[in-house]
Parts: C-alpha cells; sequence; structure tokens
C-alpha cells in the first residue's frame, strides 16, 4: 500500500488529508469513510462522526492506528474500487471527490514534521565515492547525525539555495518510519516496528558542510537549510530492502542507477541500535544513507539553479523537486567573519 498526505483541492477544505494511491487516484480516507457511513444509512452528521472516530488524521495517526489503521484504509480502497467499477465518481462531505485524480491533489511530504529524523552512513561505497575516511567505528554501530525537522520539504516543493552556500548537491537515500513505539528492541523484533518506506533527499551545502566538520563536529549549516521527503510511504508488506532500485535523473539525465543490496546495515540494525537505552516513537524517521554513486559529490557533477531533480525508487515513485536561485540575505544577515567556505570535491 502507497500512503500518502495531501491537500483536497477544493475551496472549501482547509488542512492537509491522508490517502493511498490507487491506480491513478488518491483515496480520501476520510471522505471515503463518510460515503460509506452514508451508504450504511447514517445522516451526514453521524457519517462524519462515524469517519473522524475511524480515518486518521495524519500519517503519524495512522502508524500509530496499527492493524485498524490499515483495515480503514483497505476498506476505503475496496469502496472506492467498487463504485469506479460501477462508473460513479463519489462525493465527500465536502463536495470533494473521494477519489481524484492522483495529478490533481498537491502532495505533501508523507510525514510533514516528523518527531525525529536521523540519517545513518550504512554504504561504505559513499563514504569511499565522497573520499572520506571509513572510521574504525564504522564496522560496529551505524553512525548518524539529526536533521532539522522544521525544514522538510515534499515533493514539487521548490528546493532552498541559502546565501553561504556555493555550492549545492542532492542525496538519494532510502529511509523508514518507525510505526510502533518501543525502547531497547532487539534485531529479531524491530521489524514489527517499522511502517514503510520513503525516498529521502537529503541536500547538502558541500563548501560549507566540510568547512564546518573540519572540526569535527556538525553538520548544521550544510544540512539543516532543508531536506525532501516523499511521494508515499510504501507499506513493508510491499518492500524487499536489499532490492529497491534507485535513479537519480538531472534535467532528464540519469546521474545514478543503484539499488539498496550493498549496505552494512539493515532497517532492523539501524533501528535496533536507534532504540538502544532510548525510546522510539511512531512517526520518527530513519534514513538508511545515501547509495553508492548517489550524491554529485560522488560523481563530481553540480546541480545549479532551475535544475530539475528526480529521485525514483521502485514501489515509492518519483520524488521531484526544482532547485531555487540562490537566496539573496540583507547585508545584515550572519557575521562579518564569515567569507564563504573552500569548493569541496575531487
Amino acid at each position: 500500500m502507497r500512503l500518502v498526505t495531501f491537500d483536497p483541492q477544493h475551496v472549501q477544505l482547509v488542512g492537509s488529508r491522508v490517502g493511498v494511491l490507487f491506480r491513478d487516484r488518491v483515496v480520501d480516507l476520510y471522505a471515503a469513510q463518510v460515503a460509506i457511513a452514508r451508504r450504511r444509512g447514517l445522516d451526514v452528521v453521524d457519517a462524519r462522526r462515524t469517519a473522524a472516530a475511524v480515518a486518521p488524521r495524519d500519517m503519524i495517526a495512522f502508524f500509530e492506528g496499527g492493524e485498524d489503521a490499515r483495515r480503514t484504509a483497505d476498506e476505503a480502497v475496496a469502496f472506492v474500487a467498487e463504485t469506479l467499477e460501477r462508473g460513479d465518481d463519489l462525493v465527500g462531505p465536502g463536495d470533494e471527490l473521494v477519489a481524484p485524480a492522483a495529478d490533481t491533489v498537491r502532495l505533501r511530504a508523507p510525514v510533514p514534521r516528523p518527531r525525529r529524523i536521523r540519517d545513518y552512513l550504512t554504504y561504505e561505497a559513499h563514504a569511499a565515492g565522497s573520499g572520506l575516511a571509513v572510521p574504525e567505528a564504522f564496522g560496529s554501530v551505524p553512525i548518524c547525525y539529526e536533521c532539522n525537522v522544521e525544514t522538510i520539504l515534499g515533493p514539487q516543493d521548490l528546493i532552498p539555495w541559502p546565501a553561504y552556500t556555493d555550492q549545492m548537491d542532492f542525496e538519494l537515500e532510502i529511509g523508514f518510519f518507525v510505526g510502533k513505539a518501543g525502547r531497547n528492541i532487539s534485531v529479531k523484533d524491530a521489524p514489527a516496528h517499522i511502517a514503510g518506506i520513503t525516498i529521502f533527499n537529503d541536500l547538502s551545502a558541500r563548501d560549507i558542510q566540510f568547512y564546518e566538520m573540519s572540526l569535527n563536529i556538525g553538520p548544521s549549516k550544510g544540512k539543516s537549510f532543508g531536506t525532501v521527503m516523499g511521494p508515499c510511504v510504501l507499506t513493508m508488506d510491499e518492500v524487499d530492502e536489499n532490492a529497491v532500485q534507485c535513479t537519480a535523473r538531472v534535467n532528464g539525465e540519469v546521474w545514478t542507477q543503484a539499488d539498496t543490496s550493498s549496505r552494512r546495515y539493515s532497517f532492523a540494525e539501524v533501528l535496533a541500535w536507534a532504540s538502544y537505552c532510548e525510546p522510539v516513537f511512531p512517526g520518527e524517521f530513519l534514513a538508511v544513507g545515501t547509495v553508492g554513486g548517489g550524491c554529485g559529490l560522488e560523481l563530481d557533477r553540480w546541480i545549479s539553479s532551475g535544475d530539475v531533480l528526480e529521485l525514483e525508487a521502485s514501489g515509492i515513485g518519483v520524488l521531484r523537486n526544482t532547485v531555487g536561485a540562490k537566496e539573496e540575505a540583507p547585508p545584515s544577515a550572519g557575521i562579518p567573519s564569515y567569507k564563504g567556505a573552500p569548493r569541496a570535491g575531487h
């Protein structure tokens, strides 16, 4: 199942909803449940009340709902499939379509504000290709940094280019959402705590990233300005974590083709380490790192303002964004001592 967070295209509706990608449509779980209740004979008020009780209000609530939420989604998809088979097109409680065409709604990041994001290094090929020495610790534990949950971007959102960098980069990654809370989760039990995967574009300002990290701390400004996620959450019943095919295109040209087979650590091992002596919660996201050859730094090829990035992963779809123009910050911004950072790369 491919789960999305989307904005219904109707002037009277405010706020995002949870949906399921079905064929070329988005099944609106709340609107579908209202329609199901109405067909069972409930009036509009009771139908809305019933739908609100079973349809998750957001993606984190869907994860928390576990099997009940999945049954709600399955029922909605089956109902829509039956309705479309008859040639009908249902209208929801706010005059929105219950299953609008996917290209008529705005997809958001699957979880617009995750509770926490950790991005791990699990591909030795990425480190080696970036010219980084792989530390001894990599053979013992997956290593991560924590991302800024306030700057999450979704499909079609414009990628910001901060004024303090001249060297922007993308990173093609896959990661997973925690679906069930836990602490000290074993590798054996970890799969039951994983909800699904999505594409993760770990945007990087390479010049200032390495400039900052010369102090062996960070990254901070090199990463914190934006991270892209989407377009959907592919549930784990449809995932072979070692066989996801990944492609990066820039302006239609293929820059990278790779797969997820060569990681040092499995999803279960990453989650087991993340939960070691600390709790994890539904809606947290753990990226498992850039695939080999999955960024401009490794390829010594660099994106520019106006470029269209398309990161694709089998089963998930395409995460498409355009690179924005470099920000023109006011003269008073920043601090006078920063004069720019040396270029990174080969």
